[in-house]
């Protein structure tokens, strides 16, 4: 057994122990009489009597002990210290993972490396004397997830500062335990979110911690009636996203509740370790504009580590995907305009860690954000860039309608490769045609069913499918990029068919597929563009977000164009599609296309864009796979005829290989078609992919040449 599992055996057969008491007393009483142990053995010094007082049952007291005995405690101890961790603290983290899982996982609760806990209360002592002229000593200081009491124990242990203190703790069992540690502080067993009543009695109020992070928040905030939902309202204000999902992450909410406290205090400073998504992110634009309202002062430090963005040499300092950022609030009474301050660690794990532990908040070079619309963004930008990228063309101004793509949120069952098979399924939803009710089918039938059936009051739905005319729903739809495959297009079958709109691109079409907030696939550049001429889901891209923008909509018979600017829309539409293939433009622009939708430069020069939309007309034939031989999507009747292209390399040979939507293609499309397509198919894949980059290459050639944004 190597030693540096022995913290994690111990929690896991004390936990055991645990469970074996709760079978009697409950999960409280069971957690804290098993950690009151193991705090006897970490610190014989310490009171635990609290945590006993009243228990009686001397069997369960005698299995834990033999846990406790059995295992070299100073060791444990030993290798925390080798880390500069509070064994009292930081083995609750195993313990508790390990006595539930799930609950741990659905708290999105992490431990905090003293690192940053040293870090972040140095940067709140600065910045009380530096902005507000006080000293920690003089604060209240306010943790509202403090679990067993990290960042308050750290203040009592390892600093000289002796502030009035407060931690909130949801968790009951996690509260008695920093009863326990915590000499100095209040712990309140209450929530957060719940807007705890704190009396600063004229104090200044420091709010500090590691808030817990959930997407799927078990503090739902829809009743704009209750207090948090009404304070969530301003993050909310003026978004006209349909479903502005990640305003629901728990830290979200903390940070909203922090800042309404500190509103309400008059004075003082909000310092939290948190996911550093809102720092970008379109979807947080009002919240970024709230915050800086509220506050005089804003501190962001950028520890990165982000999966999405693929860089090996930048790790995360928690064992997460997404990447987080120390932030720093600061409110001072009557004082002028904000200002947003910002820098960043990257670096391993290691070495970011032992970066924070001496960091000196004071000492960062901080550069301004200089935050400004229409995102507001935390993050500094190029501001020259910025107003010539916002003078450009918006898409929403050239094109007059527009929807997202499609979701089933079935797709197993409304998706699949061949028309055959969604006759099937069609067959199993109507008349119960399945081998067993417990086949994957057949519940992804039964789902369909009990989900559509509520959709009219009087009659289910399920009759529709006694129509002759359903199969008629079955539509070859865009799935991935290259990858078509068939659909039960109705509302029967699909959460979000997007119909009536949708039907234009059941005729003839064409539509872009471009998608906003391109770092999100992980691609090193901006690569969120495709051209349909389909319906095509939402997730085209990884990560979703696939906007379509149709060439033409539909009124009746009459074919109307949706392209509001400009004089030729068939040249402006191919322009528009060249030019976001064009690596100079993607890369000149990348800070703003990490944040916002493209926006398209119309040149001085008036023959640019007839050379360009060349270029873009013969890209979106290679895309939509056409003029190659073989080729396995032929053009729609009524289409014209395709454009003829010379054999390009052999299927893409030499590793031919490009990123569409975050998708490594042909890679991706062979591998999800493997044992569907027949070879001549996927060498037709292979060679669009080919013929991509040569195209691309000549748009770039193009544009490099005669820029679109170049004024005289």
């Amino acid at each position: 057994m190597s030693r540096r599992s022995e913290p994690r055996i111990l929690a896991a057969r004390l936990a055991d122990a645990a469970r074996r008491i709760a079978t009697v007393h409950g999960d409280v009483r069971a957690q804290t009489v098993a950690y009151a142990l193991l705090l006897r053995r970490l610190d014989p010094y310490l009171d635990v009597s609290s945590l006993l007082d009243g228990f009686d049952d001397p069997a369960a007291i005698a299995h834990a002990q033999e846990v406790l005995d059995a295992a070299d405690i100073e060791s444990v101890c030993a290798l925390y210290a080798s880390d500069d961790k509070d064994p009292a603290v930081y083995f609750y983290e195993q313990f508790a993972r390990f006595y539930d899982p799930a609950s741990a996982r659905g708290r999105g609760t992490l431990y905090t490396p003293p690192q940053l806990v040293s870090c972040i209360v140095r940067g709140v002592d600065w910045l009380l004397r530096e902005r507000i002229g006080v000293t920690l000593d003089d604060a209240l200081v306010v943790d509202p997830c403090c679990g067993v009491g990290t960042f308050l124990r750290h203040i009592e242990l390892q600093t000289e500062h002796r502030p009035k203190m407060i931690g909130v703790e949801l968790m009951p069992a996690a509260c008695r335990i920093a009863r326990c540690l915590l000499r100095e502080a209040e712990v309140l067993e209450a929530n957060w979110l719940s807007d705890v009543p704190i009396d600063a009695r004229g104090r200044v109020v420091a709010i500090v911690g590691n808030p817990p992070y959930s997407g799927r928040s078990a503090n739902p905030c829809f009743d704009k009636l209750s207090m948090l939902g009404a304070l969530m309202g301003e993050y909310r204000d003026g978004l006209r996203e349909r479903n502005p999902k990640w305003l629901q992450d728990d830290y979200v909410k903390f940070i909203r509740m922090a800042q309404h406290q500190i509103e309400r205090a008059g004075r003082g400073v909000v310092a939290f370790v948190t996911n550093h998504s809102y720092l970008f992110n379109p979807t947080f634009r009002a919240m970024r504009r709230s915050l800086a309202r509220a506050f005089d002062a804003i501190y962001v430090l950028d520890l990165g580590g982000n999966v999405k963005r693929l860089d090996k040499l930048d790790e995360n300092v928690f064992p997460i995907q997404m990447g987080v950022a120390i932030s720093f609030f600061v409110r001072i009474a009557g004082s002028a305009d904000s200002e947003v301050r910002y820098a960043s660690i990257r670096g391993t794990r290691r070495e970011k860690l032992s970066k924070l532990a001496s960091l000196e908040p004071r000492s960062v070079t901080w550069t301004d954000a200089a935050p400004a619309e229409p995102f507001h963004i935390f993050v500094p930008q190029d501001s020259g860039l910025r107003e010539e990228f916002y003078g450009f063309a918006s898409l929403f101004e050239i094109f007059g309608e527009h929807t997202m793509g499609f979701v089933t949120s079935q797709d197993s069952f409304a998706i699949a490769f061949t028309k055959q098979e969604v006759l099937s399924r069609m067959g199993v939803l109507r008349f119960g045609q399945c081998a067993g009710s417990s086949s994957p089918l057949r519940m992804e039938a039964d789902a369909t069913r009990k989900r559509t059936e509520p959709r009219t009051p009087e009659t289910a739905c399920l009759p529709d499918l006694e129509d002759c005319h359903v199969e008629d729903e079955i539509i070859e739809v865009l799935y991935r990029p290259f990858d078509r495959r068939w659909a039960w297009y109705s509302r029967q079958s699909m959460e979000r068919p997007r119909l009536p709109f949708m039907r234009n691109l059941m005729r003839q079409n064409l539509a872009l597929a471009i998608g906003r907030a391109g770092q999100v696939t992980g691609s090193d550049e901006w690569d969120v563009v495709f051209v349909t001429d389909r319906p095509a889901d939402l997730n085209l891209f990884r990560r979703g977000g696939a906007k379509l923008f149709p060439r033409y909509v539909y009124k009746g018979d009459q074919r109307i164009s949706n392209m509001r600017v400009g004089g030729d829309h068939d040249e402006l539409f191919a322009y528009i599609y060249a030019l976001l293939h064009s690596r100079a433009y993607r890369e000149r622009y990348a800070e703003l296309l990490a944040a916002d939708y493209p926006r398209i430069p119309m040149p001085q020069d008036e023959r640019v864009i007839p050379k360009l939309a060349e270029l873009g007309r013969r890209l979106m034939d290679v895309h939509l796979m056409r003029g190659f031989r073989p080729h396995p999507y032929p053009p729609r009747s009524g289409e014209g005829e395709a454009r003829p292209h010379p054999s390009p390399p052999h299927g893409g040979e030499g590793g031919c290989s490009i990123t569409i939507g975050g998708y490594r293609e042909p890679e991706k499309c062979l591998n999800d078609r493997s044992g569907v397509d027949t070879q001549e198919t996927a060498e037709a894949v292979r060679a669009a992919v080919a013929r991509t980059l040569e195209t691309r290459a000549e748009i770039d050639e193009m544009v490099t040449q005669n820029p679109p944004w170049r004024r005289a």
